[in-house]
């Protein structure tokens, strides 16, 4: 009768295999709870909110800058860090093509529906739209170019804290796209046909 023991390779091989799906099984909790613990970094660093909250007759300031940076982790960080650079006094550089753009779309919606204003500052303002360019093109019209970039919607509510309630779908969307796709989801969110 042979009497079969382990071997020592035997053993340590099962017990490295054991320690290995121990370690992943392990690790893979880990880097879940780390992956939503960042996720709720970011949430907590950029309040959001619906557009639906946004009710009554809004004050609107425009706020059009050329982006140089863009943080791909975060990027409505920049938009509300821009605003409050704007209401410290030394708002960012304004980028007038696109301002341009975006204030003809604005105002001709202000003309028609009367439910926004322009407001004299960005401190008196209750919404605040927020449009990085992100590149332009020369047009036919030397002051028009084509620009495209990314449009964050900042509402401030009774509370006073700036909460971002919509932004435009890609990174590269033109001012007029971006402008019109905004105010479609502002009519919709006030119920207005």
């Amino acid at each position: 009768m042979t009497k079969t023991t382990p071997t020592y390779k035997a053993v340590s091989a099962s017990l490295l295999l054991a320690a290995t799906f121990a370690a992943g099984a392990w690790a893979g909790p880990s880097r879940a709870a780390g992956a939503r613990q960042r996720a709720e970094v970011r949430e907590a660093r950029v309040p959001r909110g619906p557009l639906w909250e946004v009710t009554g007759r809004r004050r609107v300031a425009l706020l059009v800058s050329k982006s140089l940076v863009v943080d791909a982790r975060e990027p409505a960080l920049a938009a509300l860090e821009d605003y409050g650079r704007a209401l410290a006094g030394s708002p960012p550089r304004l980028h007038a093509a696109g301002a341009r753009i975006i204030a003809a779309r604005l105002n001709k919606y202000i003309r028609k529906s009367r439910m926004m204003s322009a407001a004299g500052d960005y401190a008196e303002a209750d919404l605040v739209i927020v449009y990085k360019v992100t590149g332009q093109r020369p047009s036919a019209i030397p002051t028009e170019p084509f620009v495209w970039g990314k449009m964050y919607v900042i509402a401030l509510g009774s509370d006073r804290v700036a909460r971002v309630v919509w932004e435009s779908e890609g990174d590269n969307t033109s001012a007029e796209d971006a402008a019109d796709d905004f105010i479609k989801a502002f009519r919709a969110a006030r119920g207005e046909k």
